[in-house]
């Protein structure tokens, strides 16, 4: 059941609070964390997801929320939802899939640490970057420089909008107020979740006229970095795409 679920773009953490739900009538947050076995800190975030998701609902009583979960058929008119969607965009893929760019195409390979260095340092020359399949291995596998590196972004003011794997490893991270603050979440730096099965495991960024392919093998690390204005603007609008269909 859980596996089926998570094709709703559910994580597991997700999925252990609506079926704890579906057991339980009108409940508070406090009754809800202890029955699934989280810490009461976290169920606020998921009960939020849920709601958006159309899976949960609150009422106020005595000022305090109690939570139940919406009927199952929900799921389908969810599905129904994502799935029209996805609809909703497909000219727009099919467009990037036939585009044929008429300009003069730049690709490089870069190997190793230092390689994946020199491009990080290159997207702190534009003022705006778009990424999508991120699953925060370069802090894993760069640690000292990505901090300096989110510092000097911060510095500079440059935007990002970037689109997490959404997995249960990547959402914890993302709520440690260390890692909140050097990152400079609501101070640029912007992200949303996606289910894995609609991105790659391959990291895509875009900046300026160049497009980063990244695979963070702890290892070996490399990127294929593309130079061309067009394929650079394609990948961009696809991502913001994607971006509309991505969750907080």
């Amino acid at each position: 059941m859980e596996e089926e679920l998570k094709l709703l773009g559910l994580n597991d953490i997700d999925i252990k609070v609506y079926l704890t739900l579906l057991n339980l009538s009108e409940s508070l947050a406090s009754e809800i964390a202890k029955k699934a076995e989280i810490p009461r800190a976290s169920v606020y975030d998921v009960l939020e997801r849920l709601e958006k998701e159309g899976l949960v609902s609150h009422i106020s009583k005595d000022f305090k929320k109690y939570f139940s979960a919406a009927e199952p058929e929900t799921i389908i008119k969810n599905l129904e939802y994502k799935k029209q969607k996805i609809k909703d965009i497909l000219p727009e893929l099919d467009k990037i899939k036939r585009k044929i760019s008429t300009e003069t195409t730049k690709t490089e390979v870069y190997e190793g640490k230092k390689g994946l260095q020199t491009i990080m340092n290159f997207m702190l020359e534009e003022k705006e970057f778009f990424v999508m399949g991120a699953s925060r291995k370069s802090e894993e596998i760069l640690p000292f420089f990505m901090e300096k590196w989110h510092k000097e972004r911060a510095k500079r003011k440059i935007q990002v909008k970037i689109i997490y794997n959404d997995i249960e490893k990547v959402r914890k991270s993302l709520q440690d107020p260390k890692i909140k603050n050097i990152l400079g979440v609501g101070k640029g730096w912007n992200y949303k979740f996606l289910h894995v099965n609609y991105l790659s495991p391959v990291m895509t960024i875009v900046f300026g006229k160049r497009v980063g392919l990244i695979n963070w093998v702890e290892d070996h690390p490399s990127a294929i970095l593309i130079e061309s204005k067009d394929i650079a603007e394609t990948y961009k609008q696809y991502i913001l795409n994607l971006w509309g269909i991505a969750k907080k």
